[in-house]
């Protein structure tokens, strides 16, 4: 029999019957509904992206993260032309703003604006700081342009004015010379300061008293030196020799000419005076040596 249980009683046995038992039918499962399966994804994405976008809201918005301060790193020996003082105030129309959203771009363009800085490096330290690092423009040369003093980098180019009488005689001090140029320009400065170089290792008094060297052209130069009434005209990588030449030849020089315009030390076999306008020689002068 299907879907019963019997029990066979033996032969002589009482009349009792036993009962049938079915057996249980089993539960129905019941089937998700499909608007929860449509649902569970959807909420599972929904959280995926809101709770990043909470916490991006946060950090954009939470005082926390509102700059509050600056690091500033400077160059270490020499001379501090810009101070850490000039860089927090260059920087102070940013106080407040929040880090994460901060344009270093533009954080580097207000500090930029110092011609001293050669170059800013500005780094964000969450929550609430920047740090920045410079590089300072190193001065080889005051530049000499009409009436206008400068100091100048190694290619010419200037950095920023002489102020004052007094920043002029600190930098003379530290052994900047005053470089012009007779025309336009675009080399460096460098073989201009090498013909003082080498004026130095021959007379060092001559090139400690130096004022001014005039680039004439490419190579030749004039130099104006306070220990000599008059200036030198040379050529870079020849002015060892013809200098010593020419102290040879300096008391008959001061023999012959009461007063002398430049000395002319370019050529290879001579040295040309140049007497000065009106100034007739003394008995016994000439126009060459």
């Amino acid at each position: 029999m299907s879907g019963a249980v019997a029990s066979v009683m033996p032969p002589g046995a009482g009349g009792r019957v036993l009962d049938f038992r079915r057996r249980g039918t089993p539960p129905r499962r019941r089937r998700k509904s499909l608007l929860v399966k449509l649902l569970k994804p959807l909420l599972s994405a929904v959280l995926l992206v809101a709770m990043p976008a909470a916490l991006v809201g946060w950090v954009l918005t939470a005082p926390l993260f509102r700059l509050r301060g600056v690091e500033v790193r400077t160059p270490k020996g020499g001379v501090e032309r810009v101070s850490g003082a000039w860089i927090r105030q260059a920087l102070a129309p940013l106080q407040g703003r929040n880090l994460v959203q901060l344009s270093l771009a533009d954080a580097t363009a207000r500090v930029q604006r110092n011609p001293w800085i050669a170059s800013v490096e500005i780094t964000k330290e969450l929550p609430d700081r920047l740090r920045v690092k410079i590089t300072e423009r190193k001065p080889v040369a005051l530049l000499l342009a009409g009436k206008d003093l400068s100091f100048a980098d190694a290619d010419g180019r200037p950095i920023a004015p002489v102020a004052t009488p007094a920043e002029l005689e600190a930098a003379r001090k530290t052994g900047l010379l005053v470089v012009s140029f007779a025309r336009e320009h675009s080399g460096g400065i460098g073989p201009a300061l090498a013909a003082a170089a080498e004026l130095g290792r021959v007379e060092p008094n001559w090139a400690g008293h130096l004022t001014q060297i005039e680039v004439l052209g490419e190579g030749e130069f004039r130099l104006h030196t306070e220990a000599l009434p008059f200036p030198l005209l040379v050529n870079g990588g020849e002015v060892g020799p013809k200098v010593r030449r020419l102290v040879t030849l300096l008391p008959e020089l001061q023999r012959r000419y009461a007063r002398i315009e430049a000395v002319d030390l370019r050529f290879s076999r001579r040295i040309v005076v140049q007497p000065e306008e009106n100034s007739a020689p003394l008995p016994g002068g000439g126009a060459g040596a």
